[in-house]
């Protein structure tokens, strides 16, 4: 796990690592507090307190991929040659379900949860199943395999990197039907969106990292990077990290400049990399006059946006007080990430404060530690 910002150990990014024979996976549940992480030699999935780094559980489920839906209830688990989709109920740690699927490679969910797409290689298609009942609705046929997958942030299209068609192919959520097909200069292997939906990023065998404009369905851009795997963009939109399993590395292509800008070595072949919201509330002023405005950055994973998502200041207590007392003053933080102004002369005085971000007009903190700020 390693801090985006200084390339220390924190809970802020998981980078899966494997030998060839065994791929694994890792995702991070919505509010950052555990990591799920597949052991194809075994059949499992791991549970992981992202506080203390250890494994709080063991699941019995077969796969290579896997992902968590939006709200962090369910983990879904699946992988060539499984024979099922595993879903596992996050409260419990249990199995809770198996949906027959056959001969799958990549795995994603909805952003509203409603639906999971699952692409199968050797049978050339994407199944459609309804969580609500863990039924296959539709079937979408692609030119050739399918490996990875990867939702827009609207929950309008899935985009399916179709390795043996070489090309990238979305898929309309409501219709269920491809819509557009983007070819690439050779076969894709994984996909991801960034986190205001207007590029898609795609690992391409042999390289390079290609960028897909969402609104043309067009390749604006290529950055050199040959033996990339699973990649993911991070929760503010500013960078992308890119496994270099060749290398024993992961890339850090900058968003603004389409450009490598940084790298950190790991372990042996890194295979993918998973995001939990990291730090999310920073400022620049973290000593202030009473009356100062008080300018708060925030960010998270994409799945964990609503619109009423919130930031309040509260005493510096260690949370106490949240959910049991009014706020001194609030603002809705509604996007992936942003800046909200709150006003510190509605404070009582000069002393210490925190800054909660709190999930979607309730108590739910968005991290496990506020923002500390000093008024004088």
């Amino acid at each position: 796990m390693i801090d985006t910002a200084k390339s220390t150990t924190t809970a802020n990014i998981q980078v899966s690592t494997s030998g060839w024979a065994s791929p694994s996976d890792v995702a991070v549940s919505p509010d950052g507090s555990r990591a799920y992480a597949t052991n194809p030699d075994n059949s499992s999935v791991s549970v992981i307190d992202t506080t203390t780094n250890t494994v709080t559980a063991t699941v019995a489920a077969p796969g290579t991929v896997l992902t968590v839906s939006s709200d962090g209830k369910k983990v879904y688990v699946t992988g060539q040659g499984t024979g099922s989709a595993t879903v596992i109920d996050t409260a419990t740690n249990t199995v809770s379900a198996r949906i027959s699927v056959s001969g799958h490679q990549g795995i994603a969910v909805t952003p509203n949860g409603s639906r999971l797409y699952i692409g199968q290689y050797t049978e050339r298609a994407v199944r459609v199943i309804d969580t609500a009942t863990n039924q296959v609705i539709a079937i979408v046929s692609t030119s050739g395999g399918c490996q990875g997958l990867a939702a827009h942030p609207d929950g309008t299209r899935v985009y399916v990197a179709d390795n043996g068609g070489q090309r990238v192919s979305v898929i309309n959520t409501a219709t269920n039907t491809i819509t557009a097909s983007i070819t690439m200069t050779s076969p894709p292997n994984s996909v991801a969106v960034s986190p205001d939906g207007t590029g898609v990023y795609v690992t391409l065998d042999g390289g390079p990292v290609s960028l897909i404009d969402t609104a043309s369905n067009k390749v604006v851009a290529t950055i050199p990077i040959w033996d990339a795997g699973a990649l993911a963009v991070s929760p503010d939109g500013t960078f992308v990290y890119v496994p270099d399993y060749s290398k024993h590395m992961v890339s850090v292509i900058d968003v603004a400049s389409r450009a490598v800008t940084g790298s950190f070595a790991v372990d042996t072949l890194p295979g993918s990399v998973a995001f939990g919201p990291g730090v999310p509330l920073s400022t620049t002023t973290p000593t202030l006059v009473k009356g100062a405005p008080l300018k708060v950055r925030y960010s998270t994973v994409p799945g964990n946006v609503t619109s009423k998502n919130w930031v309040g200041i509260y005493p510096d207590d260690g949370g106490a007080t949240v959910g049991k007392k009014n706020s001194f003053t609030w603002a809705y933080a509604p996007n992936a990430a942003g800046t909200v102004t709150l006003d510190t002369g509605s404070v009582p005085g000069p002393g210490r404060y925190a800054a909660w971000y709190l999930y979607n007009d309730g108590y739910t903190p968005m991290a496990a530690s506020p923002l500390t700020f000093t008024v004088t």
